[in-house]
């Protein structure tokens, strides 16, 4: 084992991978899922006595705390789903079912910089005459060119899908720009705020997203198998269902609801799951987005101060080196080091958690230029970190560049696009 200096101040485990899922969570959480179970425990609409009554209200509390940090117009409009991918499916593969049903051509435009949970049910529709553009990005900050995206819509044109913030880069894309684009053109639009919601203030009125596919137990700081897709009113009509089941509504009908959100929303809910995520949301909100935006935005100091002072020994840092236009994610690339190797020292020598690979994301690393090689190491930041943490785990950086890097000569940061 490589001696380091740090270790000596304490034998701590520090958790950056908030990109994956966000942890700890906030007490309340816990609490609701335990309450859930232990003194409501059925599911919502499926009986009249005050459990079953209570199961719904709880439900109904979480959609509209989420409602409103988001800004949408309904809360019945916010559809619970397992994960954002779950969500994503709905909104791809729904909206491209509904249009092929009338007849239409369709035509779906998204970025290289998409994760997997957008690219693989495009590309597995494409063998049901699903036609894609991917809109190459700047390759320096991974950042898209709205004009680009107007450049890809043609007449067919039934969707524009992309990420809000990168899971490799960190770069939040000019989402109002590219809604006002859309919304122009009458075509709907698809984001996935998996790295945003919860940490990134987001208006989706004022960002003109029609559809809005969110995890629950990342920034939203809820447990794992929760999220939703936020539905802007009207998208129901054009988005189908992919489940039908029960709903406990309308039950004398062997058809699906079309009311919101049962449309969507067949079988029992997670709703030990859902009363944790609603108090991950008032979380947020009794803390205030923006403060905690402005919490992320010290941290991000902290962490891209300290990667621009390492600048020469060899690593490299993915997408921007600047505050501008990114949130808190952060992947490095190490001369001479595999990123599996970066990590493991990382966990072992000084007791901080990150993820390595290629994300999900497998064209955003190649734009980047890292597919190849295995990716990068990634950390990514939460709320409950300090500035003293960030600065723990770059001052451990740089003692594992001092130990391992050969440096190739090659610029370790883009220039700001």
């Amino acid at each position: 084992m490589v001696y380091n200096s740090l270790m000596s101040a304490a034998r701590r485990r520090l958790y950056f991978d908030n990109a994956a899922t966000s942890f700890p969570k906030p007490p309340e959480v816990a609490q609701a899922v335990m309450r859930y179970l232990t003194h409501v425990g059925a599911s919502p609409g499926r009986g009249a006595y005050a459990e079953a009554v209570e199961a719904g209200r709880v439900m109904n509390r979480c959609r509209d705390l989420i409602c409103k940090l988001i800004h949408g117009e309904s809360a019945d409009h916010i559809v619970f789903a397992l994960h954002t991918t779950d969500a994503l499916n709905l909104a791809i593969k729904g909206l491209a079912q509904h249009r092929r049903r009338k007849g239409d051509r369709v035509h779906v435009v998204t970025t290289w910089m998409d994760h997997n949970s957008i690219l693989r049910p495009l590309n597995e529709m494409k063998a049901d005459g699903v036609e894609v553009t991917r809109v190459k990005v700047d390759e320096r900050s991974g950042r898209i060119d709205p004009n680009e995206i107007q450049k890809a819509i043609i007449k067919d044109t039934k969707l524009v899908a992309t990420v809000h913030g990168s899971n490799v880069t960190g770069t939040l894309q000019p989402i109002e720009e590219i809604g006002q684009i859309c919304r122009a053109r009458n075509i709907p639009f698809l984001v996935d705020a998996a790295q945003t919601v919860g940490h990134v203030p987001i208006d989706v009125q004022r960002m003109k997203i029609d559809l809005l596919a969110f995890p629950g137990h990342k920034g939203l700081l809820g447990p794992l198998g929760t999220g939703g897709l936020y539905m802007r009113p009207g998208m129901e009509k054009l988005v189908d269902t992919v489940r039908e089941g029960g709903t406990g509504t309308a039950s004398e009908r062997d058809v699906q609801p079309v009311t919101m959100p049962d449309k969507y929303e067949p079988g029992s809910q997670n709703g030990p799951g859902i009363a944790g995520l609603a108090e991950g949301v008032k979380w947020i909100l009794d803390r205030g987005m923006d403060e905690l935006w402005a919490h992320e935005r010290r941290l991000m100091g902290v962490m891209l101060d300290g990667l621009n002072r390492l600048f020469g020994t060899g690593l490299r840092l993915l997408g921007l080196p600047t505050l501008e236009n990114r949130c808190g994610v952060f992947s490095i690339v190490l001369d001479g080091s595999e990123p599996a190797d970066v990590s493991a020292i990382l966990e072992e020598n000084y007791g901080i958690l990150a993820r390595t690979g290629l994300h999900c994301a497998p064209l955003a690393h190649q734009t980047m230029g890292t597919a190849a090689g295995g990716g990068a190491t990634r950390l990514s930041l939460g709320p409950f970190l300090s500035e003293e943490d960030v600065r723990y785990a770059v001052e451990s950086i740089g003692e594992i560049c001092r130990e391992y890097a050969r440096p190739s000569g090659r610029p370790s940061h883009p220039q700001p696009a």
